[in-house]
């Protein structure tokens, strides 16, 4: 006898905790790192008015840039385990994974209906 999609047992999200967090951690980096460019830059040129020492901020500052991009694209999703970001060559830097569409708060999602059931 085949199951029906309601006899499935319902899939526990919580389960997915530690790769969803990594993965969250991934992305605060880099947003973090985005987000930091203009009073970045500002600060270096008001306290050391130099337009080389401006440049050596910058390039410090794109590769960090780099990396994060590298370590986000490369992140992979706690359920599928394909690349979460990644659907070919180009990274997507959306809420859900671009494969089983698992979205990057599903596990603190679960964990709030868990508690409210209790």
């Amino acid at each position: 006898m085949e199951e029906t999609p309601e006899q499935q047992p319902e899939e526990d999200l919580a389960e997915y905790a530690p790769g969803m967090q990594a993965l969250r951690r991934r992305r605060w980096f880099l947003w973090g790192l985005i987000l930091i460019y203009i009073p970045l830059m500002w600060v270096t040129l008001e306290l050391s008015g130099s337009d080389r020492v401006a440049g050596v901020v910058f390039a410090v500052w794109i590769l960090l840039v780099c990396v994060a991009v590298v370590f986000a694209a490369f992140a992979k999703c706690p359920r599928c385990g394909n690349f979460f970001h990644m659907q070919g060559f180009m990274p997507l830097y959306l809420r859900r994974c671009l494969h089983c569409e698992l979205h990057v708060t599903a596990d603190k999602q679960a964990l709030k209906k868990k508690s409210a059931h209790r």
